[in-house]
């Protein structure tokens, strides 16, 4: 669902399957249940946070368990996976 040029003030928004554009938060928790995509489009976020429930939890629980129990190689492999994260950005044409 496409949610444009609304505004947000101290309340929970869920962010799975909607995109939000042009939007102003403020004191909002955004929630990421990790069931669909969503978008942050041209949208300004003040004193905001995020956190992360359902399956997105289990996703993050997971990526911390190999990173603190695999030893090196699980430390390698969740420092790449944040290494692709931070360069998908530099591949996008302008």
């Amino acid at each position: 669902m496409k949610i444009a040029k609304n505004t947000f003030a101290n309340e929970e928004v869920v962010l799975d399957f909607h995109e939000y554009e042009g939007c102003t938060f403020t004191n909002c928790r955004f929630v990421v249940l990790g069931y669909g995509p969503f978008a942050l489009n041209q949208c300004e976020v003040v004193n905001c946070e995020f956190t992360f429930a359902g399956p997105a939890a289990s996703t993050i629980q997971t990526m911390s368990t190999i990173y603190h129990n695999i030893g090196e190689q699980g430390k390698n492999l969740i420092e790449g996976t944040f290494d692709q994260i931070r360069n998908a950005g530099a591949n996008k044409p302008a």
